[in-house]
């Protein structure tokens, strides 16, 4: 039996630098793209390519009223809000980061307000877990999802739309467009940023604990 290379399947650019100080022989860090089709080729990608686990990794919302920003969601599943499709996460994969508990979901696109997020049942939010999980299902491999709060539950996001690209990169000019029409967002990006700021810190050091001396 081959050595264990264990995939990071991130979204954006900003979460796989953070995470590149991880890769080594057994740890390969992807980058997909936003969304759960994205995710889910850069998955099918990596495994084809030789991985033998997958770990999605990055940020999340909280849907879970007592979780705050910075904190640190190991799911026991995950959930396709868009299919009703369900995936167990093994847990012997993130044991390092924290017991597997609750579920994430995945939606089709950003879950942006209080409201939007009461009708989700699950511990947090994201856009990607799903199609990771779906590829290791496919592939018969082990997955588990390691995510960190960037928004709480009753956190309103900024408008995004047009202002971040697939790859999470802001567009300079287009968000200085939205913010002189909307000076109101400035609150909300700011609470964005902090959140932001919180989750990184929290997040490599996680998922370097579930990878152990495989990092």
């Amino acid at each position: 039996m081959g050595a264990r290379v264990v995939a990071l399947v991130c979204a954006v650019r900003a979460e796989e630098r953070m995470l590149r100080r991880l890769e080594g022989p057994g740890v390969r860090v992807i980058v997909s793209g936003m969304g759960s089709g994205p995710a889910e080729r850069a998955a099918r990608d990596a495994i084809a390519a030789g991985a033998t686990a997958a770990i999605s990794v990055g940020f999340c919302g909280a849907l879970d009223p007592s979780l705050q920003r910075g904190d640190v969601v190991v799911p026991a599943e995950v959930r396709d809000a868009e299919t009703g499709d369900a995936f167990a996460c093994d847990p012997l994969l993130s044991i390092g980061a924290g017991m597997a508990t609750g579920v994430l979901v995945t939606t089709a696109a950003v879950v942006g307000t209080p409201e939007e997020r009461s009708r989700l049942a699950g511990t947090a939010v994201d856009m990607e877990s799903a199609g990771t999980a779906r590829a290791c299902a496919r592939a018969g491999i082990p997955f588990a999802a390691i995510r960190a709060v960037t928004d709480r539950a009753h956190d309103a996001l900024p408008d995004m739309r047009g202002v971040v690209d697939p790859h999470g990169a802001v567009r300079p000019w287009s968000a200085i467009r939205r913010l002189v029409a909307r000076p109101s967002d400035l609150r909300r990006w700011v609470g964005l940023a902090r959140g932001a700021r919180a989750a990184r810190r929290a997040l490599v050091p996680a998922v370097a604990a579930a990878l152990g001396p495989t990092a």
